[in-house]
This record gives C-alpha cells, sequence and structure tokens, in this order.
C-alpha cells in the first residue's frame, strides 16, 4: 500500500472517532506576546528575580577561519557575488572573541550595510546559524529557564493557570508542546519546554517539526538536516542544539506508529508563534496537499493550544458558510485597496530582496484549505488590536464568505468550550468578533477579559431597526495603521457621538466607519472596559 493510499484510508477511520471526542474538546487560542519571565527576557520579571548561574542569557557567535571557510564552501546558493562579498567582510570583522548577535549584526552593518540589506532570507539565516556556537557547560547544553511565577504581566499568568488547571483534570495530564511554526524550532523549545516547569503538569517538546514530518513520511531520516535546511532556511542546527537534533531523529527513526502512538497519549498538544505556513507542514504535505497519517490524531486531542501562528493555523474545516481559509500573510491598509489573494505569502523581507513577484510585500494572503481545522466557526487573526487588523479580517471574511471572524488581542486568549459552544475571553485585552451581514457592512463585537459568549446570543437583536442613529460623527486618524482601533472604539462608546470615521493620511481612499444604532450596546464591565455588541462597521 502507497503513503497516499494509506492516509486515505487512515483518515476514514479516524473521522467517526474525531466526531465522536472533538465536541468534548477544549481550545485555547492565544493572541500572542505571551509575555513570559525567562533569562533571555528579564524585562518580563518582577524586580529581583535571579536566575541559574547555568542559564542561557544571550546567544554567542564566533566569525574565525573556520566558520569563514564552512560559510565560503557551503554557501546556499549560486549567488557568488553575495558569497564573496561576504567571505571578504567576515575576513575584516573576524576575531578570537565571541559576541551577541545584535553586536553581531552592528558589525556587519558598519562594513557594508548594503550588502546587509541585500541577502536574501536563506543567505542571511545561513551566515548567521553558521557562526553561532554551542553553549556547553560540563558536557551539558546551556538552556533558557522560564520562571513564570515571576511574570510582570499578569494577563499570561492568567493564560497559564488556565490552560495548566485543565491539563491537571485530563487522564495522563501530559502537554506535548510543538515549536513548528518556528523558523529554528530548537532555539524555541527551551522557552516552551520550561512555560510550564512550575505548574506540576508533565510536559514535553515533542520534535514534531516540518523536517520531521517530511523525513518521517518518506522514511528518509538521514537527510533530516538537508529537510532542515531546505524547509526552514536552519542550518547548524545539529551543532548548536545537539541534544534536540537527536531526539528529533530518534522520533524519525521509531517510524509513524510510533509518532502515532505518542499523540494519542497526549491529553493536549501546545502550538507556538512564528508562521502558520511552517506549522500546517507538520500535519498536511505542502507538496501533495494530503494529510499525514497522524492528522486525526492532532486534530483530535482533548486540549488544543495555540499562540500567534498556532492560533492562526486551527482555522479550517467547513461550516455553513463552506470552507474556512487560514489567514497567512497581509495589512489592513493592503486588505483595503487590493482585496484578498487566494495564494501563498509572499517571501519575508521580498521587498529589500528584488521584489516580491505578483504581489506586494504586505498583501492579504490566504490559504482556503484552511490549516488543522479544530476551529470552524470563523476566521481566526492574531495580534489584533495591536495590528489594526479589524480591516484585513473583514475584507477576507467578504472574499470568502464567511459570517464570522474571531480577532484576538496579544496577551489574551479565547477560550472555547467546543461541547456547548461557550466561549470565554482570559488575559489582558480582548477578543474581536465580526459579523459579516451585507455588502461592506459588519457587526463589531468586542468582548473584554472575563467575558463570556456564545455565538447564538450574539445574533440576539434588542430591535428590528437595523439603520443607523443620526447624529453627531468623528474622524479619527490613522488609528489602523498606529493600532489604535480599539482605545478609538473604546472612546467613541464613552461618547454621545454616532458615528466615526477611521482615515488614514496615507490613504484616504478606504475609510472603515463605525456606527450606533438601535441594536447597538456599550457596556462598562467591573475592569472598566467597554463589552461593545452590534456596532455597525462600514468598509
Amino acid at each position: 500500500m502507497n503513503l497516499v493510499s494509506f492516509v486515505k484510508n487512515l483518515t476514514l477511520a479516524f473521522s467517526l472517532f474525531y466526531s465522536l471526542t472533538s465536541s468534548a474538546q477544549t481550545l485555547y487560542l492565544a493572541g500572542g506576546a505571551l509575555k513570559t519571565c525567562s533569562s533571555l527576557a528579564p524585562k518580563n520579571c518582577i524586580e529581583k528575580t535571579s536566575f541559574s548561574s547555568h542559564a542561557k542569557t544571550h546567544s554567542l557567535y564566533l566569525v574565525n577561519e573556520t566558520a569563514i571557510t564552512a560559510i565560503n564552501s557551503h554557501w546556499p546558493n549560486t549567488n557568488t557575488q553575495h558569497k564573496i562579498a561576504t567571505r571578504k567582510l567576515l575576513n575584516k570583522i573576524k576575531s578570537k572573541h565571541a559576541i551577541s548577535k545584535a553586536d553581531l549584526i552592528e558589525k556587519f552593518k558598519s562594513e557594508n550595510a548594503a550588502l546587509y540589506r541585500a541577502l536574501s532570507n536563506q543567505e542571511y539565516y545561513f551566515v548567521f546559524d553558521m557562526l553561532e556556537l554551542p553553549l556547553i557547560v560540563d558536557n551539558k547544553r546551556i538552556s533558557e529557564q522560564v520562571l513564570t511565577k515571576k511574570n510582570k504581566t499578569k494577563g499570561t499568568t492568567e493564560i497559564l493557570n488556565a490552560i495548566s488547571l485543565d491539563i491537571k483534570n485530563t487522564p495522563n495530564k501530559t502537554l506535548y508542546l510543538v515549536t513548528a511554526s518556528s523558523r529554528d524550532p530548537y532555539e524555541s523549545a527551551d522557552f516552551y519546554n520550561g512555560l510550564f516547569s512550575q505548574y506540576n503538569i508533565n510536559t514535553k517538546w515533542l520534535a514534531l517539526t516540518p523536517a520531521l514530518a517530511k523525513a518521517i513520511s518518506k522514511q528518509d531520516c538521514e537527510n533530516l538536516d538537508n529537510y532542515r535546511n531546505k524547509i526552514n532556511l536552519a542550518y547548524n542546527r545539529g551543532t548548536v542544539y545537539p541534544d534536540l537534533t537527536a531526539q528529533e531523529k530518534a522520533l524519525c527513526d521509531a517510524g509513524i506508529d510510533n509518532l502515532i502512538t505518542i499523540l494519542k497519549n497526549a491529553d493536549g498538544l501546545f502550538f507556538n508563534g512564528g508562521d502558520q505556513s511552517l506549522t500546517k507542514q507538520v500535519f498536511v504535505n505542502a507538496e501533495t496537499k494530503e494529510p499525514y497519517p497522524w492528522l486525526e490524531v492532532i486534530r483530535s486531542r482533548k486540549i488544543l493550544v495555540g499562540t500567534s501562528a498556532g492560533t492562526a493555523m486551527q482555522s479550517g474545516g467547513q461550516n455553513n458558510d463552506g470552507y474556512v481559509p487560514m489567514i497567512t500573510n497581509g495589512s489592513s491598509l493592503n486588505a483595503l485597496k487590493n482585496g484578498a489573494f487566494d495564494a501563498p505569502p509572499p517571501a519575508q523581507n521580498c521587498q529589500n530582496q528584488g521584489g516580491c513577484q505578483h504581489l506586494e510585500f504586505d498583501a492579504l494572503t490566504y490559504d482556503k484549505h484552511g490549516g488543522l481545522g479544530s476551529f470552524d466557526f470563523g476566521i481566526l487573526d492574531t495580534h489584533f488590536s495591536e495590528r489594526g487588523r479589524t480591516p484585513r479580517l473583514a475584507v477576507l471574511m467578504q472574499a470568502t464568505k464567511q459570517k464570522f471572524g474571531f480577532g484576538v488581542d496579544e496577551t489574551t486568549a479565547l477560550k472555547v468550550e467546543k461541547s456547548t459552544g461557550k466561549m470565554s475571553v482570559i488575559g489582558k485585552e480582548g477578543v474581536v468578533i465580526l459579523e459579516h451581514t451585507a455588502n461592506n457592512t459588519f457587526h463589531y463585537h468586542f468582548m473584554p477579559n472575563g467575558e463570556e459568549f456564545t455565538l447564538s446570543s450574539l445574533k440576539q437583536k434588542k430591535s428590528d431597526d437595523g439603520k443607523a442613529i443620526s447624529g453627531e460623527e468623528n474622524v479619527f486618524k490613522n488609528a489602523i495603521s498606529n493600532g489604535q482601533i480599539r482605545r478609538a472604539l473604546q472612546d467613541f462608546c464613552n461618547s454621545e457621538k454616532q458615528a466615526m470615521t477611521l482615515v488614514e493620511t496615507a490613504q484616504k481612499d478606504t475609510p472603515v466607519t463605525f456606527e450606533k444604532d438601535a441594536n447597538t450596546t456599550c457596556v462598562k464591565t467591573h475592569a472598566g472596559t467597554y463589552r461593545i455588541e452590534n456596532m455597525l462597521m462600514r468598509l
């Protein structure tokens, strides 16, 4: 039996199991920026926090003859001009002393800023990865230390407390951590491994990376490093993280059946932030578009947690409005001007590297096939209010005919109990729910921290009159580009004005208007933030 047939048969076998178990599933969908106290981020700690003397506080880089020779010998592409210029630059700055990444970047820029800007993503990551040193003391790799009990940000702690409490109520109390969203999934493994270390639950980093998924499905584990290079643009990782790449190799060698068994024994899975297109590659083959045999096992875990990209990639499946897409790139201003594109996202920094082909660097792109499909209520978006993403979500909803869109703010999580449909907001800020009602027209809802709701409760009207109330209007400039939409709407709720228009100085022809009508309610919560329901939004 070939892999494609095996996948199809396994998918059918799991479909009944998934339908029976998914209804009892709980999702924690964080909007990113889970500011956590760690040895690499002491600014997130309360005062007088101390770490182990062996905790990792920074990465180190060494430009010496050995590294320069390796870079010259293994240059990742055919751009000899960049290869020669890089070798020349590195010879100028080589030293016997290791330096931080910030210092290395500064030296690089001071010698040849034009070359620094011109390097492709592949070249940039290759050079810096090859210069990175392993941090080993007494034959043990130094790792980042995480002290969540010392968090300065209360919202992060609230989210972690809620997740760990649910995990403690599962049979095995086991949460596996998947860092597949990262360009370098090994670099971020220590942080997520330590995230729940003070919560008395069983957590473990699972080496389910895009490279692992490709290698294990092809029974080609000896070439794991080549897959890392090609898929993640990650180089020299076996030298810097020997223990983690060894775990990945062992998991690959043990085969698909073993991976499925491990996943079945997990009560929960946690997906990190980064690039959701990378995350998707651990459960769907990017070339054939066929799901891997372990997809349904992942999707049927009792608890699924995501942050940033790990949240966005959970959009998918099918609802009454059709297939739920996964957002992959874009700014609100570009979305308002050019619409949405069912296409792969432009390469990062493509605007500085010879162009982005047929799309602009900040074009709104999406994957019409969706992501994991654990959340099929509508489209998920993250870093929402902080990056002014309300218009981009609205544009994508209209383009894909989805009725609902959910935008989760930073340091905030949307908890979804699928058995009841109850949704609740945990953390620092809130969650925006957009409801598409007519062409270019939406209902805007904002649920602050501590609020609970269901989609059916949002649809309840307080009046049959959906027309805007005439009255004074005001204009708020550059709220979209400055990430001030949430603040503008909170102020709008607290005013007697009946309409507000968001206008961008650099793009005046794409205003976004908000209006209060007889159905609109602004209710002040105990924290002083307004819960907003049924506010009209027009593009």
